[in-house]
């Protein structure tokens, strides 16, 4: 399972308890399964559901949709190979991807990708494991940090284009643009930002080829070290279902071929590991489920969104699922704030 360090979710707790004086984030965190030893150690780790799953529930608690975006404009990652690398670099592009290198020693589940996207360059922040498609509040946290780290290391001079989000941000939509000082697309292929070529080429004020190249050297060392055996089958195939929704629903061909085997090698074993298709299946698709009944979306949409035939049998699933249905399950969580 991906992990991560705590300086993030330190980060939050701060940003949290510093919202509403009587708010004490030790609930929340204990709800996501971290204990206070883990905070207290300096080289604590966490999964990156557990990042997740506060940054969820500190939005509901607060009842501040916008809360994970203001939390990652304020994040400061200063003391970590990757800022250090970043600041070291001749020109925005070269931070940028370098730091998308060894993000890994930090947080083994997300992923910086520079590539173009309509035309454009465009700064990706993927995830492999898919936490980042499930959970909406968190990938508006990361985006922003990003665009924090961003300005920091090049500057006043940096602007992103524009923001990218796969989901629908609905009620803060002009929130967050207020936040983000651009235009924020929603529904998009990826989520990430868009950049200019000329931004691409902002100059470093702190560049430092010589320490740059050994920071690089240390920093491949360590990669190298860290370097963690693959992922679980049954990891990679709901990563793949992730990505693939809201949309169409790939066949067990497709998703076999995604993860590079057969159907029946990919089937025989899921099965032998007590995680069947089918299971991984239903449980990407309750998990979306889930998350759109907190928010707007309509029955009709979210099943839909999930490929299912009508709204009928997404509710036939859902109770399946649940034991109760999608209307029934929305409305007990608008009577308890944080709840899963």
């Amino acid at each position: 399972m991906a992990d991560i360090t705590i300086l993030r979710l330190k980060h939050l707790v701060s940003e949290y308890e510093n919202q509403v004086s009587s708010a004490f984030a030790a609930p929340i965190l204990r709800s996501c399964g971290v204990s206070s030893a883990t905070m207290n150690d300096p080289k604590g780790r966490i999964t990156i559901q557990q990042e997740a799953e506060f940054v969820r529930r500190a939005c509901d608690a607060l009842d501040d949709p916008c809360f994970a975006a203001r939390a990652g404009l304020e994040y400061r990652d200063g003391v970590t190979l990757t800022a250090y690398v970043a600041r070291s670099c001749e020109t925005l592009q070269q931070a940028m991807e370098l730091a998308s290198r060894f993000l890994a020693l930090a947080d083994s589940d997300t992923m910086l990708v520079l590539e173009e996207l309509e035309g454009r360059p465009f700064f990706a922040v993927q995830s492999r494991s898919g936490t980042l498609d499930r959970d909406y509040r968190h990938r508006e946290f990361l985006v922003f940090a990003l665009v924090a780290r961003l300005r920091r290391i090049a500057g006043a001079g940096f602007t992103p284009a524009g923001l990218a989000f796969r989901h629908d941000i609905r009620a803060h939509h002009s929130a967050l643009e207020r936040l983000a000082g651009c235009s924020v697309q929603v529904e998009q292929e990826k989520t990430g930002l868009w950049l200019t070529p000329a931004t691409l080429q902002l100059p470093i004020s702190t560049a430092d080829p010589e320490l740059r190249a050994y920071l690089s050297q240390h920093g491949e060392g360590l990669l190298k070290a860290h370097s963690q055996d693959d992922r679980p089958l049954s990891e990679q195939v709901e990563a793949a279902l992730l990505e693939s929704l809201p949309g169409r629903l790939p066949s067990a061909e497709e998703i076999a071929a995604r993860v590079g085997v057969s159907r029946r090698t990919m089937t025989r074993k899921l099965t032998g590991s007590g995680d069947p298709y089918r299971t991984i299946l239903d449980r990407v698709r309750l998990g979306l489920a889930k998350e759109w009944l907190r928010d707007e979306y309509s029955i009709a949409e979210i099943a839909f969104l999930l490929d299912y035939a009508d709204q009928a049998a997404f509710t036939t699933a859902f109770r399946r699922w649940t034991g109760t249905t999608p209307n029934a399950y929305r409305n007990s969580q608008a009577s308890v704030p944080g709840s899963t």
